[in-house]
């Protein structure tokens, strides 16, 4: 009776014991995604590449992203070079899909911008409306670049991140390269800057252009020199020149550029009222005269008679060429009066 018990003790380890490999080898399997299953994100630090886009106001450009810049990580990750990855997209073996960080998996969504890309909306989630979309992204399978672009009405200000990655496609996703875009939208051709005139009557303040080369070269593709030389008018002669660059007038209240004023003061040059728009000199409320002169290179903001001691005034003046409108920027100045 105990060598049976024993045979029967016996016989259950070795069916638990069996099982028990079953169990791990089931446990331990990679599992087949279906098309319908998002795999989840297998964690590796290595496989990133990130990169931070900033997009400028009325100057948009697409970025565009050399897929063989990053030849070492697909060699590393997928074992792939960029050819192979490309080729890899074309018969299958390669998926091109956006990855939700927030959910650690890949997102399988189709693309909604055409057969090349998705849309993206502010809170870089994918969608297919090509009218309201704030970013895209494109694969150009034969330059083998990822290109981002921005809605030309996108504002100053705007922020979005979203991720996208090629895997080998198997029983996992693990094999992969991941690209990692954050998106900011800036306004450069705005200038902020405060002021202290000095006291006397005429009396003015000069902001040095040098002082914002970068926002000339930036906004208007030109040096200093270039763009005071490209004026309609000469500062230092007062005399018209065959240049299509113009100086304007904004509100500083609606940001509109006064298109229709002629120069009040010394051209290229505007007198303005207490409310930062275009007058002429003597009339009620005159304030203050902008004036450019070429030869010092400067912006000069100057007072009228009489005005107290400590009186404060937000103007804007700016600068376009009126040949290619999208080459502008502008002041936004607080002048003080001392």
């Amino acid at each position: 009776m105990k060598k049976e018990l024993i045979y029967i003790l016996l016989s259950c380890f070795v069916f638990g014991f069996v099982a028990c490999n079953d169990s791990i080898e089931d446990a331990t399997s990679k599992h087949v995604y279906s098309e319908d299953e998002s795999p989840y994100l297998k964690v590796n630090t290595d496989a990133r590449v990130t990169s931070d886009l900033e997009f400028a106001v009325g100057h948009f450009e697409a970025k565009t992203i050399k897929l063989a810049d990053y030849a070492d990580k697909f060699q590393a990750n997928m074992n792939m070079t960029v050819d192979q990855v490309i080729s890899g997209l074309e018969n299958g073996t390669v998926v091109f899909y956006n990855i939700s960080v927030s959910k650690n998996n890949w997102n399988k969504t189709a693309m909604t911008k055409g057969s090349t890309g998705w849309y993206y909306n502010s809170a870089g989630g994918v969608t297919d409306n090509s009218q309201t979309y704030v970013a895209s992204l494109d694969i150009d399978k034969s330059a083998k670049t990822l290109v981002v672009n921005v809605n030309n009405s996108t504002v100053a200000g705007t922020t979005l991140s979203f991720n996208v990655g090629f895997a080998v496609k198997g029983p996992d996703y693990d094999n992969y390269v991941r690209f990692a875009f954050n998106v900011s939208v800036t306004d450069p051709s705005i200038i902020l800057t405060s002021i202290s005139i000095p006291t006397g009557d005429y009396i003015s303040y000069g902001i040095d252009f040098n002082l914002y080369a970068k926002t000339i070269k930036t906004c208007m593709g030109l040096s200093v020199s270039e763009f005071l030389a490209a004026l309609d008018y000469n500062g230092d002669t007062g005399a018209a020149t065959d240049g299509s660059i113009h100086m304007y007038v904004i509100d500083p209240v609606t940001n509109v550029w006064d298109a229709t004023s002629s120069y009040t003061a010394e051209p290229p040059g505007y007198w303005m009222n207490d409310l930062g728009a275009v007058c002429i000199w003597n009339t009620t409320g005159f304030s203050l005269y902008a004036n450019t002169k070429n030869g010092d290179q400067k912006l000069y903001i100057g007072r009228a008679p009489s005005l107290a001691t400590g009186t404060k005034f937000t103007i804007s003046v700016g600068y376009k060429d009126t040949k290619n409108e999208n080459n502008f920027f502008r002041f936004i100045i607080t002048a003080t009066l001392e």
